[in-house]
């Protein structure tokens, strides 16, 4: 298995940023379904070990069903999580300087600039993260609607949210830190004067908790054909 890291620098001249965040965003995405698939691949393994070698005996086969059925749902992201892991929070700070060619920029990418930073976050040992309390699952999705009126406004599995965003990540600290500190992170959100704030819960009383998710999960809505 291989990995590629990809690191930002600050720009001392202007770069076009959406094909910046285009090509970031292709990478990210390859990494973490690369990522998803290598896991997938574990779990069956180990399940169909656990059903060798509980066969011919019902009630040990009953047991690891159920065992299967709280790990299924604490792998989909229906379960809270605490332990140690980190707190980001992102607010629009009018103190940090004004750069004409970042200005607003956050505004109208602030989908991307999120979804960038938890792929990150995934990526370099994030177990579970959540953002102003939606936990992020395989179908999650974050996005910057418009409304009739002509509001952005972001949505996070189709909820409404709004500043300040706090994201919350349980999982491995100095992974996580480190690929913030590699990617400048802080530096480039101060580029759009949005102020970003990482915390270190590193365990005992200092710890964070990850909710799990309760929004519709695939199939919810699905109805069985009846045959005429």
């Amino acid at each position: 298995m291989f990995s590629v890291q990809v690191s930002s620098r600050l720009r001392t001249q202007f770069t076009p940023l959406s094909t910046y965040l285009d090509l970031r965003t292709q990478v990210q995405e390859q990494l973490q379904e690369n990522q998803l698939l290598m896991n997938e691949v574990s779990k069956d393994r180990a399940q169909l070990a656990m059903y060798q070698a509980a066969k011919g005996h019902g009630g040990q086969l009953m047991a690891a069903l159920q065992q299967d059925a709280r790990t299924v749902a604490t792998q989909a992201g229906l379960t809270p999580v605490t332990g140690v892991g980190l707190s980001i929070t992102i607010q629009y700070n009018p103190n940090l300087p004004y750069i004409q060619q970042y200005a607003g920029l956050f505004e109208t990418t602030a989908d991307q600039q999120l979804g960038l930073l938890v792929n990150d976050l995934f990526a370099n040992g994030a177990k579970a993260i959540s953002i102003n309390g939606q936990r992020l699952v395989t179908t999650s999705s974050i996005r910057l609607v418009t409304t009739l009126n002509n509001i952005t406004a972001l949505q996070v599995n189709t909820v409404p949210i709004t500043m300040p965003y706090v994201i919350t990540a349980v999982g491995d600290v100095n992974r996580m830190q480190a690929v913030l500190t590699i990617n400048e992170v802080v530096a480039q959100f101060a580029l759009m004067q949005e102020q970003c704030t990482v915390t270190s819960y590193t365990g005992g009383s200092r710890s964070v908790t990850v909710p799990g998710y309760n929004g519709p999960l695939p199939g919810t809505w699905a109805k069985e054909v009846q045959g005429q």
